[in-house]
């Protein structure tokens, strides 16, 4: 399968951008703007933005603008190929709940795509392969279902959600949703909690620290109505990684 990896057996391997900085001998800025130059609108990263190699997977949303939200896959196609071949979503599912984000970096005036999850306030949370942040108003996200039971599920992330939704053999779920959107949102997430009436909520917390730290708290918080399911992907970081060992 192709994976754009490489390894040199002899010494280290990595992805494109890492090929790019060892071959040039540049720093991760550097590399992103080499890739953008070699393939142009079809490179999906935030070169200006990106000021180091801690700093590669997020940008200040103050640093973009808004330009247009298409339906997911409208224009562009590497997105609908990250999410659901890289990303092993379901195709269905990815179309009704992401929209295609098109915005500008206020920096160098240059324009970018990336896959668009709205949250309360309007803003999205965007991802593409390189680069994720929001753009607009940071906040969670909720969704709620026809099919609840009195139960809520929450999550880190809405590719953790997408993936549960992949999992489930109807692609629906039989409980309202929150989607955190960053592990810092947990004491709001509590509040609306206490201000809903579930008789379970559910979390899908990432295997590392800041996930155990977010189930932690809502079991102190809840008691005996919140049910930690992370043992459900135990052995793998969290749920997509999961999904993506089952396809």
């Amino acid at each position: 399968m192709h994976k754009n990896v490489w390894n040199d057996f002899g010494d280290i391997g990595g992805n494109a951008l890492d090929f790019v900085m060892r071959y040039r001998n540049t720093d991760v800025k550097g590399g992103l703007e080499f890739l953008d130059q070699l393939f142009g609108d079809r490179f999906l990263a935030l070169p200006h933005l990106i000021k180091t190699a801690a700093a590669s997977k997020t940008a200040n949303e103050e640093g973009l603008f808004l330009d247009r939200v298409l339906p997911f896959g409208t224009n562009a196609k590497s997105l609908v190929n990250y999410i659901t071949q890289e990303r092993r979503i379901s195709p269905e599912i990815a179309a009704k709940y992401l929209k295609e984000v098109h915005f500008t970096n206020r920096e160098n005036g240059k324009k970018y795509f990336a896959a668009g999850f709205e949250n309360l306030a309007g803003g999205y949370e965007i991802r593409n392969p390189f680069f994720k942040s929001s753009i607009g108003a940071k906040d969670i996200s909720q969704i709620t279902s026809d099919k609840a039971i009195g139960e809520l599920y929450v999550f880190e992330g809405f590719i953790d959600f997408l993936s549960k939704l992949t999992l489930e053999p109807a692609g629906v779920l039989s409980a309202d949703v929150l989607v955190l959107n960053s592990v810092s949102y947990i004491d709001k997430a509590i509040k609306l909690i206490h201000e809903m009436e579930y008789r379970r909520i559910v979390g899908f917390f990432d295997n590392d620290k800041a996930g155990e730290d977010a189930s932690k708290k809502l079991e102190s918080e809840l008691g005996s109505k919140f049910f930690d399911r992370s043992s459900d992907y135990k052995g793998f970081k969290d749920l997509n990684e999961f999904l993506k060992s089952t396809a």
